[in-house]
Formats: C-alpha cells, structure tokens, sequence
C-alpha cells in the first residue's frame, strides 16, 4: 500500500507521527538528530524518501526551534529528490497575527507560510488553526482538519454529561456547536476582548441564571497563559455552575496556567495530542490519517 510515500516523524511531533505512520500503514524513514551546543538542529536522512513525503512536525513552543527544524527537513527532503511534501503540522505557530491590528505590524502567518512554502513544502495539513480563513490567501496549498468531535466523543466515552458547552472567541458558536451535538448539550459562544497593547484579556457571556446547578463545558482551540479560559470558568461558577470541565484542542499551558485554570474552579483540564503535554488524553492520530488517505490514495 502507498509503496511511493515516505513518513517522517519530526522531533517536536515524535510521538504523534509515529501513531500516525502506523495507522497508515508505513515505516518512518531512517533519520538522524542532534542538537550542537550552541542550539542549532542537525539533520541527516539515512534513506532517500520516495516521491511523496508526510512530514509531521509541529511548530507549538519553543516555536522558533520547531519551525527552524521544519524548514531545514523540508528542505533536506526535496534535495533528496521528494518531489511532493505534505506537511502535517498539529499546531501552527503564529496564526494568531492573521492581520495587522494595529499600523506598522507585521501579520506573522503571512511571513511563516511563505517561508514554510519557500522550504519546500507543497501542501500543509493543520489541526483547528487560529485563523482558518487567512489561511486560503496563501499560495501554499492548505488544509484545515478540526478534531472538535473527536474530542468529544473521547468526553463522552468518559461518561461526562453537560448541559452546556462554552466556547470564546470568533469561532466560539462554530466550535461550541460541533462539540454540543456529540454531547446532546447547548451551545453558547462567550464574547472575549484581547487589549492589543497590554494583552489584557476581558470575557463576557449571557447569565440569566441558566447556569444554576448545571455541568458546563469550557473548550477554546487553544490555551496558552490561560487568560480567557480562566476568566470563563470564574464566571461561570460565579453564576452558580455546579461543575466545569476545562479543554482545548492545542494545550500549550505556558508558565502556571494549568493551575490559574484550576484556582478558578475547573474541575479538570483535558486536550488532544496536537501538542506534547501532561493534560494531552486525546489522541487524534485515526483522524489526521483518514484525512491523510483523502489526500494520497
């Protein structure tokens, strides 16, 4: 099967690209890595890849490092005369600049895809990114895969039972309603505010007392400081929620987070594996490889 495929499983998404290459039926081809002392990535390919190559790499934090090492395999790949690279790249770094917010700023998804593409890759594969509309202006060809319903499905095999499911942002009521139907649960979207100068994060949503005594469910594609996920889980047990569950598709969990998350009232943290973390529970390797098989036979 695939007899012109190659995989390989970068060194910031290992785990996850070796699930991958299993479910598809393939051997991760033989590669060398090392890091010099001085912080630079070494790269050696110990076998030619076949025409058609699945480099899984993430790019979440430390995310300079990672994209660094997924322009240098790239590029390495396509010398070595891989002729198409498809990228799967779980969580893609700097999405959240999709636009210039203020003058004068540089919009980073921008500079990252053109530099991704510039590399050598010809298609990128990217897990509930930040801003999946900008994502279309780019030359590179792209996909955006969402594992919302995988993730709840994994909650629901765990017996948990809500009432309502949360989400903020642009795409809170997109997200929360994908996730409310494997949950028999409602929607509601939560209206968030990032100040662009301080970063302050403010969080609003709709109380009416239709919280009193209820289980919620808080997601958001990603927590990062865990500013807004915080703050939602606070107002809602402020609003008199009898439980609520904290989850997100990409964990990044940066400093004390998890424990702001957890002060505020959330009975537990749960995320996907897009990102190497300790509240990682989920596994969408099965979805990202049936979606891989729609794109190479």
């Amino acid at each position: 099967m695939r007899l012109n495929v190659s995989i390989v499983a970068g060194p910031a998404s290992s785990e996850l690209g070796d699930k991958l290459a299993s479910a598809l039926s393939l051997t991760p081809l033989k590669s060398q890595h090392k890091i010099f002392p001085d912080g630079e990535s070494y790269f050696r390919f110990l076998e030619r890849p076949k025409p058609t190559v699945i480099l899984v790499q993430g790019t979440h934090p430390p995310q300079d490092k990672h994209l660094n090492q997924l322009l240098l395999m790239a590029a390495g790949l396509k010398d070595l005369g891989a002729s198409r690279i498809l990228a799967v790249v779980p969580y893609l770094a700097y999405a959240r600049q999709d636009k210039a917010f203020l003058e004068g700023e540089v919009v980073s998804l921008k500079v990252i895809l053109r530099l991704i593409r510039s590399a050598g890759v010809d298609e990128l594969l990217t897990v509930n990114p930040h801003a999946p509309w900008a994502l279309k202006e780019s030359q590179l060809r792209t996909h955006s895969l969402s594992v919302a319903r995988a993730l709840a499905s994994n909650l629901k095999m765990r017996g948990w039972r809500v009432s309502y499911v949360v989400s903020p942002g642009k795409k809170g009521m997109e997200l929360a309603t994908e996730v409310s139907r494997e949950l028999d649960a409602e929607p509601l979207k939560a209206e968030s505010w990032r100040d662009p100068d301080t970063g302050q994060v403010r969080v609003t949503i709709e109380d009416g007392g239709r919280f009193q005594g209820e289980d919620v469910l808080v997601i958001d594609d990603v927590v990062s400081s865990g500013g807004t996920m915080s703050g939602l889980v606070r107002k809602l047990k402020l609003a008199g929620a009898a439980t609520v569950y904290a989850s997100c598709i990409h964990g990044l969990f940066m400093g004390d987070s998890d424990r702001r998350i957890l002060d505020a009232g959330a009975t537990v943290i749960i995320s996907t594996n897009t990102v190497p973390c300790k509240y990682a529970d989920v596994d969408v390797s099965s979805e990202i490889a049936s979606y891989l098989t729609q794109l190479i036979p």
